[in-house]
């Protein structure tokens, strides 16, 4: 099936939005200025991993569109708390499938939208609004399972990229000393060792933030979202840090070992 959606004119009325929030300085603009290179890039692996599955030329272009569209609100979470971790109170996946949907913004990002199926805007809609969810829900149809758990393989694999790129003072407003000198909660690390991802009300000091991205990579699925994270690497950059304290240091190494088990034997 052939594609309907003009990418170009997509990815310039993305970029206008994002650059509606004028941020000049500091570690905010860093962290904005971050997450627009982030949008572009679960876009492509959006991209990648449904050729990957492959789909026709149309649900390749639908599924990038779904990237570019992930994390509009985003922006606004970043202004407001300085954080990517605000998730009780502020939760960006849900908001920015209202200001997209509810609230029409959408129309302005894909002109032709009224040519899209009616099925197929209920597909973005859901991909956008559970993104970010720790498990999808068992009411969603095949088609919106799909293109969900797509854009959740293209999210996740490109966070290994922004957490390595950004660093630690950027991504968690402290340095990398200071979080490995923290403790790994059990409840982290019974995780790593069960090769599961890790909710975020585990999470309970510095460390477990950090770790908590890492475990991202026990939810990719996709052989094409595997095989990228190991081309890229960034991910064993991620694991490249030593504790202070030596028990920590000891439990993340059989952590480690975890991850390149689970990861690396699909090479």
């Amino acid at each position: 099936m052939k594609s309907i959606f003009n990418k170009k004119e997509i990815e310039e009325e993305c970029e206008n939005f994002f650059n509606l929030y004028d941020v000049t300085k500091g570690r905010t603009r860093e962290m904005c200025l971050a997450k627009q290179i982030h949008t572009h890039a679960v876009a492509e692996n959006c991209f990648l991993f449904a050729k990957g599955e492959g789909m026709n030329e149309y649900d390749c272009d639908m599924a990038w569109v779904i990237g570019e569209l992930h994390d509009f609100a985003r922006f606004g979470q970043v202004i407001a708390t300085q954080s990517y971790f605000s998730r009780t109170e502020f939760d960006h996946a849900k908001l920015g499938a209202r200001i997209l949907f509810a609230h029409g913004m959408i129309t302005d990002i894909i002109k032709n939208y009224d040519e899209v199926p009616e099925e197929d805007r209920l597909v973005m809609e859901k991909a956008v609004y559970h993104h970010s969810d720790f498990k999808l829900p068992d009411d969603l149809t095949e088609r919106e399972y799909l293109f969900c758990d797509l854009i959740r393989q293209a999210d996740r694999t490109d966070i290994f990229r922004l957490n390595a790129e950004s660093g630690f003072q950027t991504v968690y407003g402290h340095s990398e000393e200071e979080i490995m000198a923290t403790d790994i909660s059990d409840a982290v690390y019974d995780c790593f060792i069960n090769q599961e991802m890790v909710e975020f009300s585990k999470v309970k000091t510095l460390a477990d933030q950090h770790l908590v991205g890492v475990a991202l990579v026990f939810g990719l699925e996709f052989p094409s979202a595997r095989k990228r994270t190991i081309e890229q690497g960034y991910l064993k950059q991620l694991l490249d840090v030593t504790f202070s304290a030596s028990e920590n240091q000891e439990k993340y190494l059989k952590m480690k070992k975890s991850v390149e088990d689970f990861l690396f034997e699909y090479e």
